[in-house]
């Protein structure tokens, strides 16, 4: 009842639009009648579609509009008729449902809704409401498994944040760029984003507390590029810029571990290390292969030591494995 309802609204509203009379009037009626279509489709739960289809997919092929959920379908149409109306803010507002609608069956047009919302804050000024929805399409796009459009997304969120001068989100934004430079291997990237988010910490006196991970982050980070020199230098200089960071557990780990890679030896034979360590049965593949070219009684005394009090996550141990190899 209530879908046939909504679909006569929508067929109401598509006939006002074509109507010759009342150029203003017509749109601020048809965008009424979309409105009680859409609040009538989501009512009857009438948002779905019969599969999902993937980012990749829909970008190199994008499905015709008219396939469409119905309830999306009534905002896009709304969001026409506030265009028209030169009605910026409602039009917005109408991507962006028309794209939490999609969220649940269609990735690739939602992401196309929230870049046309983005679009119209960022033209009207409003970079914070700007930066949320472009972070909505970057989490949209890292839940696909694609990382370098997520890392594109967080980075243009960081990016208007930082022109309202939102600092703490701009960094939370940072930091998912810096994790997924790190996983793509881009140790460079990752280090001069954690290095950069630590700076801007600093200044905040709610902030600065995270200093010390953003610092051991960049650290590791430094180890795993292989050039131990470059991570002694680094670790000198995150003690000159933190005056606390050499007495943390983090600064001690850090200033740790960069001296055991000093003193490791070039080669040597790599030792069966038992698997069930717990940092061993967290790690994929590829990581479990590096864990065992490490030496087991360096590596427990080192990492399983601040393991247990501050427990490192999956990309922590990962790096760590990567950089303790033997060079």
């Amino acid at each position: 009842m209530g879908s046939e309802a909504a679909r006569e609204q929508m067929v109401k509203g598509r006939k006002k639009l074509t109507s010759w009379f009342g150029f203003g009037s017509k749109y601020e009626d048809a965008a009424e009648m979309f409105s009680k279509a859409a609040n009538l489709f989501k009512v009857a739960k009438n948002c779905a579609l019969p599969a999902r289809e993937s980012v990749v997919k829909l970008h190199a092929h994008p499905p015709a509009r008219a396939t469409g959920d119905e309830a999306a379908e009534a905002f896009y149409e709304i969001a026409q008729c506030h265009l028209k109306l030169n009605s910026a803010h409602e039009a917005a507002e109408a991507y962006k449902d028309a794209a939490v609608c999609y969220k649940k069956t269609n990735l690739g047009r939602a992401i196309e809704h929230y870049k046309e919302a983005v679009q119209i804050h960022i033209d009207t000024g409003k970079f914070t409401t700007a930066a949320k929805l472009q972070k909505e399409i970057a989490e949209l796009y890292e839940a696909e498994s694609n990382l370098s459009a997520a890392m594109e997304g967080f980075q243009q969120a960081a990016d208007y944040y930082a022109a309202e001068d939102a600092t703490s989100q701009q960094s939370q934004c940072l930091l998912k760029v810096a994790g997924f430079a790190a996983q793509t291997l881009d140790y460079k990237k990752a280090i001069e984003l954690y290095e950069q988010v630590a700076m801007t910490s600093l200044e905040s006196t709610l902030l600065k507390w995270s200093v010390k991970d953003y610092y051991l982050r960049a650290g590791i980070c430094h180890l795993a590029t292989g050039d131990i020199d470059s991570a002694t230098r680094a670790y000198s200089r995150y003690a000159q810029c933190d005056a606390t960071f050499e007495s943390t557990r983090e600064g001690t780990f850090l200033k740790q571990i960069v001296q055991a890679c000093l003193c490791r030896p070039s080669a040597q034979p790599p030792p069966r290390v038992p698997h069930t360590s717990r940092c061993a049965q967290r790690l994929p593949a590829r990581a479990t292969q590096a864990y065992e070219a490490l030496d087991a009684e360096q590596f427990t005394d080192l990492v399983q030591a601040y393991d247990e009090v501050s427990r490192l996550d999956p990309q922590k141990t990962t790096l760590l494995l990567v950089s303790g190899q033997p060079g």
